[in-house]
């Protein structure tokens, strides 16, 4: 495998990746001025175009705003073998004129069987890494999918009304998590990354054979079959629920 790579020149689908990301990145106020945000690249698709956004957002307010980029990543391996080659993410993160910042936590074979498990230990390096790099905000790749699948898991599986935010704060308002990704599909984004970055090394989990999540992804691609507007229809009742019409019990006051 090659350890370099070339970024191609933006493709006709950015038009459609921009204003989604606009949309969200006002709607949801996910960058403040001084904010400094660590970028969480894992490699994948949806990591790297987000980078490739919000690198571009920088450029146009983020000296207006005092914004600083700095990308983060979790290394690991499995049956000995990387799951994405470090010197590749750093020659990708070089062209953005960027630094990689590199957690001191690895992530080995077993917790890759376990998606609960594996989620947790890459949440907690990467607070431990913005800790590190004095960042207030983390950047997640998760997409509009990830919203519509986590609200219909949580629905089906926990009997909650609720899904990923695009903003949320944890460890008691110390950093907050944003996603800008938010309101794009998956499709959008492995099309864009295919034009933009070309052919990237995937690594198949094989922990994610037999989740929860992947038998949603099929519940949501036959439905889509005799509707197309199935998931739209999903990311518009999470996005703007109607409260007014939900028969939710109050808690009487104490």
């Amino acid at each position: 495998m090659k350890n370099d790579l070339t970024i191609h020149p933006r493709p006709a689908s950015w038009n459609k990746l921009l204003p989604r990301t606009t949309k969200a990145i006002r709607g949801y106020g996910l960058l403040e001025p001084g904010d400094r945000i660590l970028v969480a690249v894992s490699g994948g698709n949806d990591s790297l175009v987000m980078l490739d956004l919000l690198a571009e957002r920088q450029k146009k307010i983020g000296q207006k705003l005092g914004l600083t980029l700095i990308t983060g990543h979790i290394p690991g391996s499995y049956g000995g073998k990387e799951i994405f080659p470090v010197t590749l993410l750093r020659g990708i993160v070089k062209a953005y004129c960027l630094q990689l910042a590199m957690s001191s936590s690895v992530l080995k074979d077993a917790v890759f069987k376990d998606c609960f498990n594996c989620a947790m230990a890459r949440r907690r390096a990467l607070f431990d890494l913005a800790e590190r790099e004095n960042c207030n905000k983390i950047a997640l790749g998760h997409n509009a999918d990830d919203l519509v699948e986590t609200a219909l898991l949580n629905m089906f599986y926990q009997g909650r009304f609720s899904s990923m935010s695009a903003k949320q704060t944890v460890l008691k308002e110390k950093l907050t998590l944003i996603r800008p990704l938010a309101l794009i599909w998956k499709e959008d984004i492995d099309l864009y990354a295919g034009e933009r970055f070309g052919k990237l090394p995937k690594f198949k989990c094989p922990g994610s054979k037999d989740s929860k999540r992947v038998f949603i992804k099929d519940l949501v691609n036959k439905l889509e079959k005799q509707n197309p507007k199935i998931k739209a229809n999903v990311l518009k009742a999470i996005t703007n629920p109607k409260m007014e019409y939900l028969p939710v019990i109050k808690k009487p006051r104490l």
